[in-house]
């Protein structure tokens, strides 16, 4: 008789420790199902898209797909919404390449030059990038082409470009790199630009860095006007670092030549540490 009511007391403790555990899959499951057919209500919602994004976190691939398909139709107007972005993003987040080839194709139908200058949309483009194939980059990718010097001295399309060169396939990032190569001058004196100089100098494939690094060593007077910008300083060191040889002498004597100028500024005077 002990040994039953040990048995019995072990399993009603094994019962009390788990049910609250059961009861939160509950609670989560009927939620979830009380989404079906509300997506983009509730995601235009401040508080209720912040639910719907926690749920997203811990339903199956198979809802997840089912609900961001209720997105259909609606994504640029999502990507462009204080609210809904986020909810977009999330879904870019955790579904599937080819689960989110509706998201891409609704984009680029929009236009991906201005999803990619939008507040908002800038940041659904990233979570892309970082979670779509080779081919679906392309079709992001293909139409900012004639455009890389346009968004890179761009408050929000300048992140876009930044994240192509770090997070883009290596076949992408080749190809950005390049159109920055391109329009090297141009973006190194903009002050958003020089930003876009610095991480491609940092996040290119390795050949492309040099061939930047070098670009900017044949001009002395650009070279030092980005070491004593704050965001265009990267670029500098960078510069430092990649090159070799006579290559990186001429550049040393480049930065001594004007020390005088490098030492009016926090960042001119943190690149002289690198000569």
């Amino acid at each position: 008789q002990q040994q039953q009511q040990q048995q019995q007391q072990q399993q009603q403790q094994q019962q009390d420790h788990f049910a609250p555990c059961t009861t939160a899959a509950s609670v989560v499951h009927a939620f979830s199902h009380a989404l079906q057919g509300r997506i983009w209500e509730l995601s235009q919602d401040a508080t209720a898209c912040r639910k719907v994004q926690h749920m997203l976190e811990t339903e199956s691939a198979m809802v997840q797909e089912n609900l961001a398909f209720e997105l259909r139709w609606h994504v640029w107007d999502a990507l462009r919404h204080p609210h809904a972005n986020f909810v977009l993003q999330k879904f870019a987040s955790v579904l599937p390449p080819h689960a989110l080839q509706f998201v891409v194709d609704e984009l680029v139908q929009g236009s991906a030059v201005k999803a990619a200058k939008h507040k908002f949309g800038c940041r659904v483009f990233q979570r892309l990038v970082e979670r779509c194939t080779t081919e679906q980059q392309a079709q992001l990718v293909r139409p900012l082409v004639a455009s890389i010097l346009e968004l890179g001295q761009h408050p929000y399309g300048n992140y876009v470009v930044q994240h192509l060169l770090e997070n883009a396939s290596l076949e992408h990032r080749h190809l950005v790199a390049g159109l920055v190569e391109d329009d090297l001058r141009s973006l190194a004196v903009d002050p958003i630009g020089s930003a876009v100089v610095s991480t491609a100098l940092c996040k290119a494939p390795a050949a492309q860095q040099v061939s930047l690094a070098r670009a900017l060593s044949r001009e002395p007077g650009l070279l030092v006007y980005l070491a004593c910008n704050r965001f265009g300083r990267p670029a500098a060191v960078r510069v430092l670092q990649v090159l070799q040889g006579q290559e990186l002498e001429e550049v040393r004597r480049t930065f001594l030549a004007d020390r005088n100028t490098l030492l009016t500024s926090k960042s001119g005077r943190l690149v002289l540490h690198h000569v």
